[in-house]
């Protein structure tokens, strides 16, 4: 999506500055704090296998994008340090809890926070970001338009993003097939082991979302 090339090619300028500043050839990391489970963020149906859903910190895109920048002579090398993390672990495994603790209420997650001000608590990056800190364990979060998640099966309007993660946790679970939702997301690292930590993650952070709706549920 547009505005999160946008970011990446500020960064971009910024560490040409920087490189240039110091006369430093070497300065070329970009380092892209992204979870690998939104990283990767594997369609939940068939209909969001294309644009529906954003992924611009796919292996596979910041790796072209890598390739892109080479050729117009911006040396520059993408690293996410959370590629085999779920949002949930990153919160949890953070070193400095207290302060993670205190940002965690201040911070926005949602897709749609621009038209009230106020995080809609339904759309997925709702959804993974309040698994992710059930996961962790804190009692203290941003306030959300849906509370209940479980009242809003009902809601025609709304209920889409809902739907589309229980569908596939329902199918995950029938078929196994992780490795196929991976796949499906876009081209990955040809390395086995990398594979399997990113096949790893995403049914990690979908576990994580499953929980935390079975916990909505029986609230």
């Amino acid at each position: 999506r547009g505005r999160s090339f946008n970011f990446l090619a500020m960064a971009v300028l910024g560490i040409s500055a920087l490189r240039n500043a110091n006369c430093d050839s070497s300065i070329e990391t970009i380092v892209v704090p992204e979870n690998g489970y939104i990283s990767i963020n594997p369609p939940l149906t068939r209909r969001r296998i294309g644009s529906h859903s954003t992924r611009t910190t796919h292996p596979n895109f910041l790796s072209r994008l890598e390739s892109l920048l080479r050729d117009t002579g911006f040396h520059v090398k993408f690293v996410n340090p959370y590629q085999f993390k779920t949002k949930g672990e990153m919160l949890a495994e953070c070193v400095d809890q207290d302060a993670i603790r205190k940002a965690v209420p201040l911070s926005v997650s949602c897709s749609h926070w621009h038209r009230e001000h106020k995080q809609c608590g339904h759309c997925v990056p709702c959804l993974i970001r309040r698994a992710s800190v059930f996961h962790a364990g804190f009692t203290q979060d941003a306030p959300y338009k849906t509370k209940r998640l479980r009242d809003l099966i009902k809601e025609k309007d709304t209920r889409d993003d809902l739907q589309a993660v229980q569908t596939a946790i329902i199918r995950l679970k029938q078929s196994d097939n992780y490795r196929s939702w991976l796949r499906s997301s876009g081209p990955i690292p040809q390395e086995k082991d990398i594979r399997e930590k990113l096949e790893s993650t995403i049914k990690r952070g979908l576990a994580e979302v499953e929980l935390f709706l079975q916990a909505d549920k029986s609230s």
